[in-house]
This record gives structure tokens, sequence and C-alpha cells, in this order.
């Protein structure tokens, strides 16, 4: 099953779109109004009348691959805001 990357701008679509689409099946939700759906749910998506940008496509391992990167970066940002000061007893 192709998985589709997908951004939708206006926030009302959005939200509407995310309960619909959740009760369809699985969700990957990222930042900026972007999502993960299994392609069917475009049909959905038209039916609701929520416009969409398409963003990218592959399968399961395109949408898990997507889920890894993100999680990684978000990790890398963490880890750069620390503090790189060494604290001693000296």
């Amino acid at each position: 099953m192709q998985m589709i990357k997908i951004q939708i701008p206006d926030k009302n679509g959005s939200a509407r779109a995310l309960v619909e689409l959740s009760r369809h099946g699985r969700v990957d939700c990222y930042a900026d109004e972007v999502y993960i759906v299994p392609e069917p749910a475009l049909k959905l998506l038209q039916d609701l009348g929520v416009t969409f940008q398409e963003l990218g496509r592959g399968g399961i391992d395109y949408a898990e691959k997507t889920l890894r990167d993100t999680l990684a970066a978000h990790a890398q940002r963490r880890d750069a805001r620390k503090s790189r000061e060494v604290l001693s007893d000296a």
C-alpha cells in the first residue's frame, strides 16, 4: 500500500481531516499540518472538500523512515540546547 505525505494548509480543514482520517486508519502527524496517510485516505479528503498538497509517496517503509528521521532530528535539537559546561567541585 502506498503511503502519501500531505500538507493541509487550512488549520480548520486540518483539524476536521485529522478527526475523520483517524476514524478510518493510520495517520502519522508531523509539524506544520503535515500527515502521512494511506493512499485511500486521499479520496476521503476529497469527499470532505479538504484541500491538501501532496509532498511525497512511498511504501510503509517510507512512513517509518520519515518517523525515524523526525525523531532523530528532534533528539539532536534537544541535545544541542543542553549546556556544554562541565561542572566540577574544584
